[in-house]
């Protein structure tokens, strides 16, 4: 069976839909796969947090197909596998009793179950009741997310990284423990056990599609104990990028690059000037000669003024520029006498 690549999305309103859970659903632990989590996401984003109960929700197998990004001839087969699974997989939450002391945390299965109707062309699913407490009627400590920057993510831990970093995003910082990170990811002890295949495979993976693809933008440094990283500090940011075109990125990246480009102009013109020249003639110098070089002969005559060799700095900067002179061949090379 060849599967083939399709939009997720059609419209603008199913993008625009909006996923709200409680904040102990987002740290919620579990492992699941890019296609397993689509479906969740796209499952919760049907759920109102005014509904009395979960409902039943239609997926039209035609949508599922979009959903979980591939196409063929034997639909069902691969959606009875998806489900199939994800009914097998387990999530753990803290409890939203902690109060009374009672009970630690939940375990339940993610789907309360799924029907298939296929002369209609659908699929029926409906969450595990014990997840109640967490998406319907929730008033507080709980995180809005947008269904079209949740799906549009390629990578399940992009995923995972996104709802955790919301979720702090007035805040602008979150720091995790890297064992708790780890098990938000649904990343096996075995696997990625060098930090540095953790960084390259997962936390570098989700750092880049987020900030290209969703509305945050985010960073992170590693926190170590004993020279051992046991936590990440992240940064979260609006992405000033955010929804704008392709076309409109590489505007604002040759905006963001003339206006270094301009900068760097200017503070040679300032230094042109300061040996005297007018600004005019800086200009002209700059228009008639590259950068770089002006800027080798300005920091060349600075080294003579220095060691008090320039009777003439204007002079000798004219030179300098027309000669090309390098830094290098005027500093102190001098040995030092060994003590």
């Amino acid at each position: 069976m060849a599967f083939k690549k399709v939009t997720i999305f059609e419209t603008q309103e199913q993008r625009n839909e909006i996923v709200v859970q409680h904040n102990h659903l987002i740290e919620a632990r579990y492992n699941l796969t890019l296609q397993e989590k689509r479906l969740m996401c796209w499952l919760a984003s049907r759920v109102k947090s005014t509904d009395e109960d979960f409902k039943e929700h239609e997926l039209p197998i035609k949508e599922f197909a979009k959903l979980v990004d591939v196409k063929g001839d034997h639909l069902y087969g691969v959606l009875n596998n998806i489900t199939h699974k994800l009914m097998q997989k387990i999530i753990t939450i803290r409890s939203m009793d902690e109060k009374e002391n009672e009970i630690e945390f939940v375990k339940a299965a993610l789907l309360g179950g799924v029907k298939y109707l296929k002369k209609k062309g659908i699929i029926k699913l409906s969450f595990h009741p014990y997840l109640k407490p967490y998406m319907l009627h929730v008033k507080e400590r709980f995180t809005k997310i947008r269904l079209g920057d949740l799906i549009g993510l390629k990578s399940v831990y992009s995923i995972r990284f996104y709802e955790l970093l919301k979720q702090y995003e007035t805040i602008g910082s979150r720091e995790i423990k890297l064992n708790d990170l780890r098990e938000y990811c649904g990343i096996e002890e075995k696997q990625y056990e060098r930090f540095n295949d953790f960084k390259r495979k997962v936390a570098e993976t989700a750092k880049k599609e987020i900030n290209s693809k969703t509305d945050l933008l985010i960073d992170y440094k590693e926190i170590k104990t004993s020279r051992k990283v046991t936590a990440i500090q992240f940064s979260i940011k609006l992405n000033p990028n955010y929804g704008k075109t392709h076309f409109e990125k590489g505007q604002a990246e040759k905006a963001e690059l003339i206006t270094k480009e301009l900068r760097s102009k200017n503070v040679l013109v300032d230094e042109l000037m300061e040996y005297g020249f007018s600004k005019i003639a800086a200009n002209r110098i700059l228009k008639n000669n590259q950068e770089s070089n002006v800027a080798n002969a300005i920091k060349a005559v600075d080294l003579q003024v220095q060691k008090g060799k320039a009777k003439n700095p204007k002079a000798m900067l004219e030179t300098a520029i027309k000669e090309g002179w390098h830094p290098e061949k005027y500093r102190d090379k001098t040995p030092k006498k060994a003590c």
